[in-house]
């Protein structure tokens, strides 16, 4: 059946843990008693830091696109499609309080995070300064801009046990010199799960040194967390649809403040950009001339922002909070030891425990082989459940871990 925005709503907002997303239809072109999402109860994905499933709804819009544009190839027809980009775009932005202008479509989040990397303007001796657990197209992509160019990148850290955010942000401060052009970050790690505080990271950074460039990969964060760009004062921001936004692979966004589009080159020149070098697309689309793409992929991005209307981002991010904290209560009593942070100033939908490199492998084996969920071995042994997974999910996965608990450090 299709529910309307006010059951969404109670849905998503977690008035019951046992109601998913799982078992409703959510959207109006959604063929009747099909289910929001398409997976089998012994094939439950819990792994939304690397894939999530897409909604039925946005997996029918997508094959309808790609069949509307096989049975018709003309220039009309490819443009009614093209155009859901554009509305893809105008959605998201809304979603982030920025502009449409701001945002760019790419195809995930590294491609959108060496924009940035390969893009900037540095020189020689100029710092660009990381935390260091940045992902690899957000940590090795600078040591090889540095490479070509002689820029200067350092990295420092922030232990997971810290109890403070103003100790989070001062270490972001003490990080920067008089030197530094650029500080990147992740804002949650899909190796430990530690949720920086972004907003108060970047005010304490904007005190210190006011042109410093932010850059924030959200791979981890857009689609999961109630971001708003009024409140996250960062200069950029890259992000993948296909992981917690449930979107179509291989679409990613990039956002560039209006004031730092100018300056920065794009990675790609292709078509649309074709009058001339200072003629470039609109705005941060500059950064989206990729030229042919998956068009069907790219409209169904619009399906899968008309998701998130619904059940709203403030919505998803209430659920996603209760349903990783009623995983992380239950492990707590399991006593098996974490490498995520249990302060909730930190915590996130990314939660991991303590394994041996060894024994990941066999970790990820055993639970599925005892639960039916699917988990991986990355940091240790993670667990990232989204607003589709269900009490039972959860309890299901933490009996278990406690069956396999000898494979876990300290077990």
């Amino acid at each position: 059946m299709t529910i309307a925005r006010r059951e969404f709503l109670k849905v998503v907002g977690g008035a019951s843990l046992a109601s998913s997303l799982a078992g409703y239809t959510v959207s109006a072109n959604a063929e009747p008693s099909v289910p929001t999402f398409g997976f089998s109860d012994d094939t439950v994905p819990m792994n939304a830091a690397n894939l999530c499933p897409m909604p039925s709804s946005v997996v029918q819009a997508h094959a309808r696109y790609a069949a509307a544009l096989d049975r018709d190839l003309s220039s009309a027809s490819r443009k009614r499609v093209e155009a859901l980009k554009e509305t893809a775009r105008s959605r998201i932005a809304q979603q982030l309080g920025t502009s449409a202008d701001e945002l760019a479509i790419v195809r995930n989040a590294s491609e959108a995070n060496n924009v940035i990397v390969q893009g900037m303007p540095l020189e020689a001796g100029d710092e660009v300064v990381l935390w260091d657990q940045n992902h690899p197209s957000n940590s090795m992509a600078w040591d090889v801009r540095a490479a070509r160019s002689g820029c200067i990148v350092r990295r420092f850290s922030v232990p997971t046990n810290t109890s403070s955010i103003d100790e989070v942000a001062n270490l972001f401060v003490q990080a920067l010199s008089s030197k530094t052009k650029v500080i990147s970050f992740t804002h949650i790690s899909n190796i430990t799960g530690f949720r920086i505080p972004a907003a108060e990271v970047c005010s304490a950074i904007r005190n210190k040194m006011s042109d410093v460039h932010i850059h924030v990969d959200g791979a981890q964060t857009w689609g999961a967390v109630d971001i708003n760009f009024d409140r996250v004062d960062c200069d950029s921001f890259s992000a993948s649809a296909h992981k917690w936004y449930m979107g179509p692979r291989e679409v990613g966004l990039l956002f560039v403040r209006d004031k730092h589009i100018n300056r920065i080159w794009p990675s790609i020149v292709s078509i649309p950009w074709t009058e001339a070098v200072d003629k470039p697309p609109h705005g941060a689309r500059k950064f989206d001339a990729l030229s042919q793409r998956d068009d069907a992929a790219i409209a169904s991005l619009d399906d899968a922002a008309v998701f998130h209307e619904k059940i709203t981002p403030a919505g998803v991010e209430q659920r996603s909070v209760l349903i990783a904290n009623r995983l992380r209560d239950g492990l707590q009593e399991l006593g098996v030891p974490f490498v995520s942070s249990l302060n909730p100033n930190f915590t996130s939908s990314v939660v991991i425990l303590q394994a041996a490199r060894e024994n990941g492998g066999k970790l990820v084996s055993e639970v599925f082989k005892n639960s039916g969920i699917i988990t991986a071995a990355t940091g240790g042994f993670r667990m990232s459940p989204h607003v589709y997974n269900t009490e039972d999910h959860v309890d299901r996965v933490v009996a278990a871990v406690g069956k396999s608990r000898g494979l876990l450090g300290g077990g």
